[in-house]
């Protein structure tokens, strides 16, 4: 990290009511003074109403300053913060007067990662921040809160420490082997090193909650002609998006809208009708709906209820049970299901009966695509309110590998010395987790991810 001073608008570009810009730096008050020359004056963390000046001592906007001393901000520096009306031209004329006052623009997540830096934040609690920025549930911005206040992290510095005890006694045989002090024995270390795994295999079976939550989960509805796709991508968004009519072949590119059930963020996608055709047109926005089904988390096979199926609707329906699926059988207002035997069996593990016209079925579909998509992840988070992402997943399965590395070398009844890298292995893998021992490159693109102004 460098001594500039940073700046930037840290509420969203437009028009509005208030925005905030942010000053962090050294010169954060010295700038702010500038601007305003009674902030000599202001105590740290009060708030100040302050006509604005620029170099050229022209009003640039009535509005209200705190300043935060160092080190009791966010990031750890003297910051100021300035709540002006939201025009972009005061917006604009703030920022570039603080620009000409030595400051320089703040890049993605500079703000949190000078925070992270000055030991402020750890890194879990770094890219808490950026979960509970872009939340759009309850669950998510749970789950992010409780990470930002440190719950995962004790987890995992709670197994650095036990870790840790057992090192210093290895090592300690080590620098005292001459004497043969016996600080350690095999047993009791193999013992506290299964104890260990089966913590962190806990945390890791979470990785799978935390991808969708944070990534969301795709839905893809797939299905012949005139089966009432549209119409029930309609139905479970709550409004027209896909245009609906009688004539074969209306949708044919792909659509994507996002709801919401039990706290996880769902990316429905409406498809065009599988059929042979001879339309350009037509085949590939087919073949685009194929490619999705391909890489969705739950296909939605909807036929026509209203009609027996024919051979070609018999074969689709059969591949798509090789996939995670759920045939939905449409237009129960017009006629009841078709009879067992045309090789669609109703019934929670196979089957559900709607009508997107008049919403009958619906609450039990979406019943069916939670269980499916999201009920285990729900259970899990509820309770324990842990939810790895993939990075922190990654590092705690190199600390597994570590310590089953341990347990081979005990097996063995190898040396000490090999025990003791081994530990340092999983320590340091535990580490990365918080940032304690995380490269600069990593910390460059978490941060990137960022928005500007966090």
């Amino acid at each position: 990290m460098n001594g500039d001073t940073v700046v930037a608008l840290s509420t969203p570009p437009g028009e509005s009511g208030i925005a905030v810009i942010r000053i962090s730096g050294s010169e954060a008050a010295p700038i702010m003074r500038a601007m305003a020359p009674a902030a000599e004056s202001w105590e740290s963390h009060t708030v100040h109403r302050a006509i604005l000046r620029n170099v050229d001592r022209e009003p640039m906007d009535d509005a209200l300053v705190v300043i935060m001393k160092a080190p009791d901000s966010y990031t750890g520096e003297d910051v100021a913060e300035i709540y002006c009306h939201g025009s972009m031209q005061v917006v604009s004329a703030i920022i570039e007067d603080a620009l000409a006052r030595g400051a320089v623009p703040a890049g993605p997540g500079e703000f949190t990662k000078r925070a992270f830096l000055n030991g402020r934040l750890d890194l879990v609690q770094a890219e808490a921040v950026a979960d509970l920025i872009s939340s759009e549930t309850k669950l998510q911005s749970i789950v992010a809160l409780e990470h930002l206040e440190g719950a995962l992290s004790a987890r995992v510095v709670g197994i650095e420490k036990i870790l840790m005890e057992q090192l210093a006694l290895v090592e300690v045989s080590i620098d005292f082997s001459e004497e043969k002090i016996e600080t350690w024995d095999g047993a009791g270390l193999g013992a506290i090193v299964a104890g260990v795994k089966r913590s962190l295999a806990g945390l890791i079976e979470s990785e799978v909650a935390g991808k969708k939550l944070r990534r969301g989960i795709r839905i893809t509805i797939l299905g012949p002609r005139n089966a009432g796709k549209s119409s029930l991508y309609n139905a479970l968004i709550g409004e027209e998006r896909a245009i609906v009519s009688p004539v074969p072949g209306t949708t044919r590119d792909l659509l994507r809208e996002r709801i919401h059930m039990g706290g996880f963020t769902y990316y429905l996608e409406d498809t065009a009708g599988i059929a042979e055709t001879g339309c350009e047109i037509e085949a590939r926005g087919i073949s685009m709906g194929r490619k999705a089904a391909e890489g969705a988390d739950l296909v939605l096979f909807v036929i026509d209820g209203s009609v027996e199926i024919d051979e070609g609707t018999a074969r689709e329906l059969s591949m798509a049970g090789g996939r995670e699926s759920i045939t939905v059988l449409n237009k129960a207002d017009l006629a009841p299901i078709p009879p067992r035997g045309t090789g669609v069996e109703t019934g929670p593990a196979r089957a559900v009966s709607v009508s997107a016209l008049t919403g009958e079925g619906l609450e039990e579909l979406k019943r069916m695509i939670f269980e499916r998509t999201a009920g285990g992840e729900v259970s899990r988070i509820g309770g324990e309110r842990i939810a790895l992402n993939a990075r922190q997943a990654a590092a705690l399965r190199e600390a597994m590998e570590a310590l089953g590395r341990v347990e081979k070398e005990l097996a063995g009844e190898k040396g000490a010395e090999i025990i003791s890298l081994e530990l340092r292995e999983a320590i340091d893998a535990c580490g990365r987790v918080t940032g304690r021992s995380t490269a600069a490159d990593l910390l460059d693109t978490i941060f990137s991810r960022f928005c500007i102004g966090k």
